[in-house]
């Protein structure tokens, strides 16, 4: 039912892909949370993904929350997603760009976390072209451009506007 959870960031944080769409009930020492069904790509054409600026924004938000609340201070707080290729391939997306934006971990040591042990590779991003994809856009080439932005202060969530940045997307 579940793949062995992944550690990611802390002794508390966990990435894990489930071969179910049946959520996991939370239990006295565990918090599971998704977003596949929260945080969405609206395509084009056979575009997937990535998911923009303020989504991601959403995402590290959410994760910040959990890992300081009260409630959840002694629970190991669990992000699942689907075998969806493209669902997990996206929430993989979030969580290296967390571990680069907010653990300062490289774009090398984030992808290497999610992608350490077994299961399935995670299929690449493509163009939102219609017909042939002339290139794909490996999750390591998304974490990288995160990396790059931050390290240059292209962006700095503390002063992101994300209503102005969806009005503009």
């Amino acid at each position: 039912m579940v793949r062995i959870p992944k550690w990611i960031a802390t002794q508390r944080f966990y990435f894990v892909t489930l071969q179910t769409e049946i959520c996991p009930k939370s239990t006295a020492n565990t918090h599971y949370f998704s977003i596949d069904e929260q945080l969405l790509y609206l395509n084009f054409y056979a575009d997937f993904g990535p998911l923009n600026l303020a989504m991601l924004q959403r995402y590290c938000q959410k994760v910040v929350r959990k890992l300081q609340s009260a409630n959840l201070m002694k629970k190991r707080i669990v992000h699942y997603t689907t075998m969806n290729p493209q669902k997990r391939a996206n929430a993989a997306y979030l969580v290296g760009a967390y571990l680069v934006i907010y653990l300062k971990k490289t774009a090398e040591e984030a992808h290497s976390l999610l992608t350490a042990g077994s299961g399935p590779q995670y299929v690449p991003f493509r163009d939102a072209s219609i017909g042939w994809a002339e290139y794909c856009i490996t999750l390591l080439d998304c974490l990288r451009g995160i990396d790059k932005a931050s390290k240059c202060k292209f962006f700095d969530f503390d002063d992101f506007d994300a209503e102005a940045y969806k009005h503009y997307e």
